[in-house]
């Protein structure tokens, strides 16, 4: 059975103006057009639809009723289903994805977002902790709507303007730390051997990390993670020197549990960015983004 929609619109139509030519003017066609097409669907279901001999009202048949109870679930059924689809429009649009490095996703971030009460209140925040590399792809590729990370100019012409846009948010320092001995001294050392809590091979800032110290320094790597905040406990821990951007161990540099090891050629200044996809239409993004360009730095 191959039933077109319009002619469940047209039944419907019939029943509420219980005439051919005013159901006819409803629908926009001639009375003729509107009859021919009653018959096609009668011919298609192989029975009549409505009783033909009275003249002043019409009557629908056993089948026409059959018909008409189908008809109304039908477009009972297309309403549902448009409001189901406007509702996750909606949803999808007052919902807003950050991607964001894992060693800023949770105390940096809140800190940031809270400066936007006026843009984030009525807004769902959705956070995903990833690295930078899959982070600023999905961001290309419409998955989320920020991307929070470490960049220098160099990242930021890889990155490409005719695509995303970025703004600097915040600047750090990536910094070598170790657990203090009882009297407040550090506990590792780079003068000598040491063992290094290093970030995996695929991390942003094992690159900066491998460049700073690589043929400078001698070392045996003892771990590695993706997580700026798993380096931090082990560190705690005693168990080696990693360097870490000093907003993730203000606090335990300042109730010295942490020391930051004074060799200033072994730190590096490191820029904090958001970008968006210039080719995202969401105003909830615009919105936002419109705020954060107007932020003092």
């Amino acid at each position: 059975m191959n039933l077109e929609v319009r002619w469940v619109e047209d039944l419907l139509t019939l029943e509420r103006e219980r005439s051919i030519s005013k159901a006819a003017e409803k629908r926009f066609i001639s009375q003729s057009a509107f009859t021919r097409r009653i018959q096609q669907l009668e011919e298609m279901i192989g029975a009549e639809v409505i009783i033909r001999n009275n003249k002043n009202n019409i009557e629908f048949t056993d089948i026409g009723r059959i018909m008409l109870v189908m008809s109304k679930n039908i477009e009972k059924q297309v309403e549902e289903t448009a409001k189901l689809i406007k509702n996750i429009k909606n949803e999808t649009e007052s919902t807003i994805r950050f991607c964001v490095v894992h060693s800023l996703a949770s105390g940096f971030l809140t800190t940031f977002l809270k400066k936007f009460p006026t843009f984030m209140r009525d807004l769902k925040i959705e956070i995903v902790a990833t690295n930078s590399g899959e982070g600023l792809s999905l961001l290309k590729e419409g998955a989320c709507d920020f991307m929070i990370c470490y960049a220098d100019r160099s990242h930021i012409n890889r990155v490409g303007d005719d695509i995303l846009s970025g703004i600097k948010i915040a600047e750090t320092e990536i910094v070598p730390v170790s657990a203090t001995e009882a009297d407040h001294t550090p506990k590792h050392t780079i003068q000598n051997n040491f063992s290094l809590l290093a970030y995996s091979k695929h991390a942003y800032l094992r690159k900066l990390v491998d460049q700073l110290i690589e043929g400078k320094l001698i070392y045996k790597t003892l771990y590695e993670t993706d997580n700026a905040t798993n380096l931090k406990e082990l560190v705690l821990q005693g168990l080696g020197v990693a360097w870490i951007p000093k907003i993730n161990v203000e606090e335990d540099l300042a109730n010295g549990k942490l020391v930051m090891l004074d060799h200033h050629e072994y730190c590096l200044p490191q820029d904090i960015y958001i970008f968006k996809n210039n080719l995202s239409d969401n105003k909830a993004v615009q919105q936002i983004w419109k705020g954060f360009q107007t932020q003092p730095d």
